[in-house]
């Protein structure tokens, strides 16, 4: 399969998806945009865990995205709606199926489920106590990080995170079994991780829990992040992976240029 026919396959895949999820209920869509979030804080939880507790350098952190895409793979498996995959539905628009504005509408409604089952974990991360103090300092430790992150390097991170996880999402929805879904999907997810690039849903977790741990987190300063890691991870999925799979799979491309850029 070329190029272009494996981004056609993709491109067809994401505007039938498009349909389905325009025709879905409000309330079907909010729930589905709740279970990522919860999804998404699983993988979290694990993470840390690992990360803070494993004393051998490198170590903890390797484990640490190890475990993470368990919740990728749950809302790609489960079919929930998470805003950073959810940004490639603007490929409904640059096909002309539908309005830039429905989308947006849209998307901020799965950004604010994702945000609602992301606070409802972190709140059971901290009534349940099941972080120990290495851990819930090293989820504060990181919280603060990124709320101090200067605009630049915050949105570039956010841009970049979005292009590797759309990458593996795009890889995932081109395979027809579901351990090759599974598979590709952990790879690429475990490399977001270990990049540290900034995940509007997974920081929404982080935020959360470490403030109601105790960190001090001014409330401009979680808003500052999550516009800009929403923003930053649209542009990484929404324009860069959508719209280049777009331009190849439905813009015609001489053959003598195809030969020569091979």
């Amino acid at each position: 399969m070329s190029a272009s026919s494996g981004s056609k396959v993709l491109t067809d895949y994401i505007l039938d998806s498009s349909k389905g999820k325009a025709g879905k209920r409000l309330i079907v869509l909010l729930v589905k945009g709740i279970l990522a979030g919860i999804y998404i804080a699983i993988g979290a939880i694990a993470s840390l865990k690992l990360s803070a507790n494993i004393a051998i350098p490198g170590l903890g952190d390797f484990l640490g995205a190890v475990v993470f895409p368990i919740g990728v793979i749950a809302v790609l498996i489960m079919q929930a709606e998470l805003f950073t995959s959810d940004c490639m539905v603007m490929t409904s628009v640059y096909a002309r199926k539908t309005k830039v504005r429905n989308v947006f509408k849209f998307l901020f409604l799965i950004l604010i489920a994702n945000l609602i089952g992301a606070i409802f974990m972190a709140l059971l991360t901290r009534f349940s106590g099941i972080f120990n103090e290495a851990t819930a300092q090293l989820v504060i430790d990181k919280a603060i990080h990124k709320v101090n992150m200067p605009l630049g390097t915050l949105l570039t991170s956010a841009i970049l995170c979005n292009i590797i996880v759309c990458t593996g999402i795009c890889l995932g929805y081109t395979c027809k079994e579901e351990i090759a879904k599974i598979a590709v999907l952990w790879l690429s997810i475990a490399v977001f991780v270990l990049s540290g690039t900034e995940h509007v849903v997974a920081n929404m977790y982080y935020l959360f829990a470490a403030l109601l741990m105790g960190g001090a987190l001014p409330a401009t300063g979680i808003l500052y992040n999550l516009a800009i890691a929403a923003i930053g991870n649209f542009i990484g999925g929404g324009v860069i992976i959508a719209g280049l799979n777009y331009l190849l799979a439905c813009k015609d491309v001489p053959k003598d240029i195809a030969e020569r850029a091979v």
